[in-house]
């Protein structure tokens, strides 16, 4: 059983490789396929990383919600690549997914020091920061999407704001690990908005930073209820 994590680990870091793989050769298929096994790999880590660590309940819970939640998200957004047609629909409900599984991540953290209200300001700042960079890049979003993405975006900066704070309440193993894997997951999503909304030309290199800093994210994420 000690050495499952491992084990677990490489099955998680092998999809995701390939799943990186085949979407830079826009194999959209074989990616999702993949994308699902990862994801498959990094929630079967956290429930492992319980079994062999039970000291805390309710914070495996929490993180195992959000990365169920962000198993779904990543069905939807999978959906998207091989269903083009339904892809104005599907960025919206997997963005949702992904913003309740953020939700569950911050109870997690408040789980283990209490809540820290100060850290509450990277909220608004955050949401006004994407209405902002909407506006410069002129991203096709208006109305109730632009506003959900701004909530989300503001959810993100929040993260690894608590999360530092974390860290600096209590210099532990548990706690960096959620703040690199926090701030990992903005590096992520800011690539996916980019790549979602903005002209590029060249979407390999962001489709490669988008996975290559989601995926360790979320496989810090489950091994911080291992060592909690």
């Amino acid at each position: 059983m000690q050495y499952l994590i491992s084990v677990l680990i490489l099955f998680t870091c092998i999809f995701a490789a390939t799943c990186v793989a085949f979407r830079s050769k826009n194999k959209s298929l074989e990616g999702m396929i993949c994308k699902f096994m990862a994801s498959f790999g990094f929630i079967s880590i956290a429930i492992i990383g319980h079994y062999q660590n039970p000291a805390n309940r309710l914070y495996f819970v929490l993180i195992l919600f959000a990365l169920m939640f962000g198993f779904c998200g990543d069905v939807f957004l999978g959906i998207k690549e091989i269903a083009p047609t339904f892809k104005k629909k599907l960025i919206p409900v997997g963005a949702v997914y992904f913003l309740i599984g953020h939700v569950f991540y911050m109870f997690a953290f408040s789980s283990v020091k209490g809540f820290e209200p100060l850290t509450i300001i990277a909220m608004p700042v955050g949401f006004a920061l994407s209405l902002i960079m909407m506006k410069l890049l002129k991203m096709p979003l208006k109305g109730p999407i632009a506003i959900v993405l701004s909530i989300y975006y503001g959810m993100l900066i929040w993260k690894v704001v608590f999360t530092a704070w974390l860290v600096h309440a209590e210099m532990n193993a548990a706690n960096i690990l959620c703040l690199v894997a926090s701030a990992l997951f903005f590096i992520s999503d800011t690539c996916l908005a980019f790549l979602y909304f903005t002209p590029v030309k060249k979407k390999n290199p962001l489709v490669i930073a988008e996975l290559s800093t989601y995926y360790p994210a979320q496989i810090l994420f489950s091994l911080s209820v291992l060592i909690r």
